[in-house]
């Protein structure tokens, strides 16, 4: 008993006598890296989700009157040949619109956005004399990072001045100082209405003179335009000479046009008047019309940081605005993703908690606590310090590989601290090393997966390979210096050992008999692998045809399949692209074609009284954008989000919605159930996305699906879009000439299309200088109201030397206009949407029928149909399998170098398979919705649940190394017994921390992005892997 009590202090002091760095210094320079780790708190950028590191610069371009073709095919394909070559420029892609174009060129992570920009715009200079002259010249776009920004917080502008003043206000003593700070992107004010000038001229008198609406226009453009006629040089320094009429004056005075002598001035034939325009678009918070400044911030910086700084600025800045003036927060978006990761930090303090905690009551040893705490403590705060050398941030992901992280790095110090503390060596660590690169192996297959599927999971897996390569300098160093001070004694009382003693001798026997009996019965547990995992038939293609299984296939998958079979049919519900966010119901609805914004806003002015009166709302946020287009988003108090009372909101505005007529109404959120009307919708909720070199042709294979999708009555409005999600075709009034009428007349249809525009016209000018400031003129025709649709058919009008109806030359019908044109990397793409009548998973289903039949029986090569939300995931599920089963080979060349042997590595893969059993259970069992965390735990699975198989294999093989005759079937099994009766403590209390360490990420049940199923899949495979680690490992690993 003496013996085995002062082993631990011998072994260690013999550290000392070793060549090599001192305890002493170890220690202390573990604590100089914990000191910097700590610093680095501070300078790490927090997020709530993952910011966009995509760099992007966008060449935005006008082409008045011209449509989408003429636009794609003179201004957009020609910046597009050159902008391609552009150096480190990934990809290319552009929308051509009626009137206007945008070139959008991504580039690198690491690319010098400022340099892309100077040779794009030395390309842009070379390229624009050869475009259309009427074209502008492109304006480069892209803040400062290249990434997307997001509005952090707003303010409220209080004061009973006038608007006009406010905004005077705001723009001169506000905007500048708060777009200064450092990451902010963008500082918009909103809710100011400009003024403007409508000149309204009198047709009447106008037609009589001989004067058109484009006299009038051309006569601002010659008293107010001016152009650059040169450059000159003063010095070191060239200045452009601008010529401009000087003479500014009245309008009244502005000559038009001369008419029997005499100069006609605006004057006589038109009105002015001065007045607030009509606004295009609407923004409010919680139904008010206050006027808004909303403050940006980059997707790459801290944004608590930043907001923080803007409250700070704004503050200062309060101090000296007039008494009339003042501001008020109306949106803090750093409040909300505060909270959320106050909740996260806490249930990773818990989760740490527990396990220390844990730690204490398995060895009752408040020293194997401590040293478990500080090993832990040191790992974390060196990690830290290279979070902040590579850049990663702190968002939801990163802490959720920091939680998982911390199980792994208790499992290496417990099975470190157990080791040396018995033995006086770090013989144990190639088995750590080995456990760790099977980990590490299996989060490097998230790298392998497209972009946008690993975005949210690569800071994930860096965090934790980050945690996990700490881990090990920590077990090789720091625990041997640590246990030099601290030394931690296993020893149990006399009386405990001995009751101790008779169980294990019970159980070793019962053990025993039970791997004798499996080697001689390995076919049985085999079998019993394959029926409980399952044998995939469902993934058999359906136009497989062999009669007996094909009349009985829905049985025979479900027979056959069993616990996979149960996971894929829950894939129906999987929701693999949802992101972590706050609780949101949105209310979106549209108006008829021919409406006004004015007509959406009073519309949506009648839901903003019901919300308004609902003291549980937090805040609703109203956005009308165009007449077709207008949302609230509407977000509840934290105390009540996860009650019932959002379901019954959200229940009211459907009733609400359903009583209005002729408005489309779309709800959505809180829960699953939607709603829909479909009286007129800017949007469908389903389409086929086809992409192919030749736009005309790929028009024609989009009607020829059309045409195919229309004998299916679940489908509903289907339609050929632009590839946008609202690049829906808008209508417009075409008229159709009679050409050999307008011969027989002696007119062109120019000429009798400029008689139609005068009387109709309603049209920009110019701006103009005003009252220091230039303000937009707007010319109208004073018959314009009058000239309505029939007025147009059945109204004579003067063309050529007489007066005709449009009925008598030709007729006016309603059209669709030309759609946006989109490429993407020299290919065109369009979209065919519809609605769908039925169930998501049924739409999905046909979807992917109708993607198979374009691509297997109607589109050539270069042609391409797929699922318009382009989800990898649902189209490449058989890769994702793959990328599993690469993990696999990883992890088994790893244990194979380890163990230098081909039968320890099978035997140890073999519960991989096992542990997916367990989450295949979860899922399949429940309605729970598989998501990034649920993919997450099968990487996780793949490279913790064979550590415990490493350490026990490690164990055998060292005790049958030194037994003579150490081929027998009953030394192996004795050597396996003893292995696994020392080495079973360590391996239970990993597994054991590693489950529990997860339970607090349970407590906000499916709901839970990412963070629940990772935790309920990892918990139920780590489960189902204990029982492979007793019952199989033994009898895959032994020779008979």
């Amino acid at each position: 008993m003496y013996r085995q009590s002062i082993l631990p202090f011998i072994s260690i002091k013999m550290v000392d006598k070793r060549k090599g760095i001192s305890p002493f210094s170890v220690l202390l320079l573990m604590a100089v890296a914990a000191v910097v780790g700590a610093a680095c708190f501070s300078m790490l950028k927090v997020q709530y989700t993952p910011s966009s590191q995509d760099k992007k610069i966008t060449v935005t371009y006008g082409y008045p009157g011209a449509s989408s073709r003429i636009v794609e095919a003179e201004v957009t394909s020609k910046l597009e040949g050159i902008l391609s070559n552009i150096k480190e420029c990934k990809s290319v892609s552009s929308v051509s619109n009626n009137g206007d174009g945008s070139i959008t060129l991504e580039f690198g992570k690491k690319v010098d956005l400022q340099s892309a920009r100077f040779e794009i715009a030395s390309q842009i200079r070379n390229v624009y004399p050869s475009l259309p002259r009427s074209c502008s010249y492109p304006v480069i776009s892209l803040n400062s990072s290249g990434n997307k920004s997001q509005t952090a917080i707003s303010f409220n502008i209080l004061s009973s001045l006038p608007s006009k003043e406010i905004a005077d206000f705001v723009e001169s003593r506000i905007i500048y100082p708060i777009s200064t700070i450092k990451g902010v992107e963008d500082v918009s004010f909103y809710g100011n209405t400009p003024y403007e000038w409508v000149v309204t001229f009198d047709y009447d008198i106008a037609r009589s003179l001989g004067i058109t609406a484009d006299d009038i226009s051309k006569a601002f453009n010659d008293r107010y335009s001016e152009s650059l006629i040169g450059m000159v040089t003063s010095g070191d320094m060239r200045y452009g000479v601008r010529l401009k009429d000087g003479s500014v004056g009245d309008m009244s005075d502005i000559p038009v046009k001369k008419v029997g002598g005499r100069i006609v001035r605006l004057g006589e034939i038109a009105q002015f008047r001065y007045q607030e325009a009509l606004p295009t678009s609407y923004y409010r918070i919680n139904g008010l019309n206050t006027l808004n400044l909303a403050v940006a911030v980059g997707s790459d910086v801290n944004l608590i940081s930043v907001v923080g700084d803007v409250k700070g600025k704004m503050r200062e800045l309060e101090a000296s605005f007039p008494a009339e003036i003042s501001v008020k927060v109306n949106y803090d978006s750093s409040e909300y993703i505060s909270a959320e990761l106050d909740k996260i930090y806490f249930r990773t303090l818990l989760c740490l908690l527990i396990l220390l905690v844990f730690a204490f009551l398995v060895n009752r040893s408040w020293r194997y606590m401590v040293v478990v705490a500080i090993t832990l403590a040191v790992n974390i705060l060196i990690s830290v310090c290279l979070y902040w050398l590579v850049g990663l941030e702190i968002n939801i992901y990163t802490l959720a590989g920091v939680t998982v992280s911390l199980g792994i790095i208790i499992d290496n110090t417990i099975v470190m601290v157990d080791h040396y503390s018995r033995y006086g060596n770090r013989g144990v660590f190639p088995a750590l090393l080995s456990a760790v690169l099977t980990t590490v192996a299996a989060l490097l297959v998230i790298f392998l997966l497209p972009e946008q599927e690993r975005a949210s999971l690569t800071e994930f897996a860096v965090a934790i390979i980050i945690n996990l390569c700490v881990s090990l300098l920590v077990a090789y160093l720091f625990v041997p210096a640590l246990l030099y001070y601290f030394p931690v004694n296993f020893n149990v009382k006399d009386s405990a050992r001995a009751k101790r003693l008779r169980r294990i001798a019970w159980w070793n026997r019962g053990y025993g008999r039970y791997i004798g009996w499996g080697i001689r019965h390995r076919w049985l547990l085999v079998l019993g692998v394959v029926i409980a995992f399952g044998i995939p038939t469902c993934l058999i293609p359906k136009d497989f045809e062999w009669k007996p299984y094909s009349d009985h296939r829905k049985v025979i998958d479900k027979v056959l399949g069993t616990s996979f079979a149960l996971f894929y049919k829950a894939m129906d519900r999987s929701d693999f692209y949802r992101e972590p966010s706050r609780p949101c119901l949105t209310i979106r609805a549209g108006m008829p074609e021919g409406c006004t914004v004015q007509q959406l806003n009073e519309v949506l002015r009648s839901m903003e009284n019901y919300l308004s009166g609902i003291e549980e709302i937090e805040s609703f946020e109203t956005g009308i954008y165009s007449p077709s287009s207008g949302n609230i988003q509407v977000y509840f108090r934290p105390e009540v989000e996860n009650t019932s009372l959002p379901s019954r909101v959200k229940s009211d505005v459907i009733l609400m919605a359903a009583s209005f007529g002729g408005a489309n109404w779309t709800v959505f959120g809180i829960d699953d159930n939607g709603f829909n009307n479909n009286v007129v919708s800017a949007y469908r909720s389903n389409g086929i996305k086809l992409t192919g070199y030749n736009y005309d042709q790929l028009v024609a294979y989009g009607e020829l699906l059309l045409d195919k999708m229309s004998s299916n009555r679940r489908v509903s409005a289907a339609e050929i879009w632009g590839a946008g999600s609202f690049d829906r075709p808008q209508g417009e009034y075409s008229v159709d000439y009679d050409f050999e009428a307008l011969n027989a007349v002696g007119i062109s249809p120019y000429e009798y299309y400029n008689s139609l525009r005068s009387p109709l016209y309603d049209s920009y000018a110019m701006s103009i200088p005003y009252n220091d400031e230039y303000v937009l003129v707007r010319i109208e025709s004073s018959a314009r109201d009058a000239m309505d649709l029939w007025h147009v058919s059945n109204v004579a009008v003067e063309a050529g030397e007489g007066r005709m109806k449009l009925s008598q030359i030709g007729e006016i019908s309603k059209k669709n206009t030309s759609l946006p044109i989109q490429k993407e990397n020299q290919s065109y793409s369009i979209a065919v949407r519809f609605d769908f009548l039925g169930p998501m998973q049924m739409s999905t289903k046909y979807i992917a029928e109708m993607v198979d039949y374009m691509n297997g029986s109607v589109l050539p090569v270069g042609y391409k149909a797929e699922d318009y939300q382009g989800r990898w995931f649902y189209d490449n599920q058989d890769k994702y399998a793959a990328l599993i089963l690469l993990v696999i080979a990883c992890i088994f060349v790893i244990c194979a170098v380890h163990f230098n042997s081909l039968r320890y590595p099978i035997a140890i893969i073999v519960m991989i398979p096992v542990s997916f059993i367990g989450e295949f259970l979860a899922f399949g069992l429940s309605d729970f919705a598989f998501d990034k965390g649920g993919f997450a735990a099968f990487v996780m699975l793949s490279g913790i649940t064979v550590n415990a198989g490493i350490y026990l294999v490690s164990a055998f093989r060292k005790m049958i190394s030194g037994c003579s005759g150490s081929s027998s079937s009953d030394i192996q099994v004795r050597s396996y017994v003893r292995a696994f009766n020392t080495k079973i403590v360590p391996i239970s209390l990993t597994i054991i921390s590693s489950v529990i360490g997860l339970v607090p990420f349970l407590f906000d049940g499916p709901s839970e992005v990412f963070w629940f199923d990772f935790a309920i899949g990892t918990i139920a495979g780590l489960v189902m892997s204990v029982a492979a680690l007793i019952l199989l490992l033994p009898v895959f690993a032994l020779k008979k």
